[in-house]
């Protein structure tokens, strides 16, 4: 029943807020719709999708100590109780 409380959710609400660090990537963000929603997600749209919601602003900064292209960092723009 969580499980489909949470997938629910995720169409309207930032359900990552309380499963990600303050600070995450959009990468990080996809793996835990993937996570609850079960299924793989396309990148391009899923990054589209987020960006386009409002619910999620740029810190400017990038990831730290990473064997690959650092990846931005962003945090939820509005703290709200999911």
């Amino acid at each position: 029943m969580a499980v489909k409380r949470l997938r629910g959710k995720l169409a309207y609400a930032p359900i990552g807020f309380q499963l990600l660090p303050e600070k995450f990537t959009l990468r990080e963000l996809q793996l835990v719709h993937e996570a609850v929603l079960g299924r793989s997600l396309n990148k391009d749209s899923f990054r589209r999708k987020m960006l386009a919601s409002g619910q999620l602003e740029a810190t400017g900064e990038h990831q730290v100590a990473v064997e690959h292209r650092p990846a931005e960092l962003y945090r939820f723009a509005k703290r709200s109780a999911v």
